[in-house]
């Protein structure tokens, strides 16, 4: 088995791969305490082959090494130093490009037609274009759904005890209903709108992937047709691996 681990701002992103088939999946915090314990509760007795990489919390990054080397005896192969992209970047700064993109972007080539637009639904809401050439043309960043939830209601003192939900209805009734609604459908309206500038301004229609961990809640919001995959990133990192996509 490969482990793939994606190390994000918000949660550690693991899954157990062979042969670009994601077996098994997990999140756990990003500030957990214990990743010794996360990891080895999460692959268990499962004999881990090689470990692939791509973080963008610097941060974290070694915890995590450090605990994979004491669990599995292998080093963890990272995106950016140990593997690199095969694609071209057609960015000003190619080197600036994050880990966890580089990664969704191996697997939309791979798996998916072109030319794609992937929607990662994370800490930010990163929009990733890949052209019919499986050129990396660009992308937008903004802020991610928990983190306008979260700058609402830590700055609103009436608004602290609130939690996200899927909403009933476009039109809120009360405070928690038009705060789900905000946020739901608003980011659903954001991507609708995003991809509709996007398409104007290149001239070509895409294929929509959204992903990251609030994919499957958002996605029913949204007015266009796009795929719902949750585990582009892992299989990403397992090609990138495997294939230096």
């Amino acid at each position: 088995m490969t482990l793939c681990i994606d190390i994000g701002n918000s949660t550690v992103f693991m899954g157990l791969l062979s042969s670009g088939v994601v077996h098994s999946w997990v999140r756990v915090p990003s500030t957990s305490l214990s990743f010794d314990e996360d990891i080895a509760g999460f692959i268990h007795e499962q004999q881990v082959e090689k470990v692939l990489v791509s973080s963008v919390v610097p941060s974290v990054t070694p915890l995590v090494e450090e605990a994979v080397m004491r669990l599995t005896s292998l080093p963890s192969l990272l995106v950016k130093r140990d593997l690199q992209p095969n694609f071209p970047i057609a960015l000003d700064d190619p080197a600036s490009l994050g880990a966890d993109r580089i990664a969704d972007a191996a697997a939309a080539i791979h798996d998916h037609h072109l030319p794609v637009i992937i929607i990662d639904l994370g800490t930010a809401t990163t929009f990733s274009i890949i052209d019919e050439s499986q050129v990396f043309r660009g992308g937008s960043i903004g802020p991610g759904i928990y983190t306008s939830f979260r700058a609402i209601t830590s700055k609103a003192a009436q608004l602290k005890d609130y939690r996200l939900q899927v909403p009933k209805s476009i039109i809120g009734t009360n405070t928690q209903d038009c705060i789900n609604s905000g946020i739901v459908n608003g980011h659903a309206a954001m991507i609708d709108g995003m991809v509709q500038r996007i398409e104007e301004e290149t001239g070509k229609r895409y294929q929509l992937i959204l992903t990251g961990g609030m994919a499957s809640t958002v996605a029913p919001f949204c007015k266009r047709d796009l795929v719902v995959d949750e585990t582009l990133i892992l299989r990403g990192l397992w090609y990138l691996g495997e294939f230096r996509i």
